[in-house]
């Protein structure tokens, strides 16, 4: 199982409709998940991964 954080990403969600700035822009954050997807695909492994393939803590 592999699940990924993919930062905080300046959405209307992720910025709470423009009052806060977000950690990263939407392209990089889905960018980098796409990546972390690919490289992980079939491998089997449980990771839990944010988008620039660092491992968090469960």
């Amino acid at each position: 199982m592999l699940s990924i954080h993919p930062g905080w990403v300046d959405t209307a969600m992720g910025t709470l409709g423009g009052t806060v700035k977000a950690e990263i822009s939407l392209e990089p954050s889905v960018r980098g998940v796409a990546d972390v997807v690919e490289k992980y695909m079939g491998s089997g492994e449980n990771l839990y991964l944010d988008y620039q393939n660092n491992r968090l803590d469960w």
